[in-house]
């Protein structure tokens, strides 16, 4: 995944109006379309604190805590036809 640089292209393209959503189906996307059998994740934190998730070839986790939460969230990630 490293040489996709799929961190960069998530930050790319939130900078061009893209949601974090969208980012990371977009990341995962652009590695799939040259590796269809790799697995991997990404996730994405614009700066209104708004996060999403994507991935490909297994059920991706990953936990938020901001300031005004009491506790932990575990948001589950499951892969999508992108």
């Amino acid at each position: 995944m490293m040489r996709f640089l799929p961190c960069y292209q998530v930050v790319e393209s939130m900078r061009q109006g893209m949601t974090p959503e969208h980012a990371a189906i977009d990341a995962i996307s652009r590695i799939k379309r040259k590796n269809p059998d790799f697995v991997g994740a990404v996730f994405a934190v614009n700066v209104e604190g708004i996060h999403a998730g994507a991935c490909h070839g297994w059920t991706f986790q990953y936990s938020v805590r901001t300031s005004d939460m009491e506790d932990v969230e575990v948001y589950t990630v499951s892969p999508q036809s992108v």
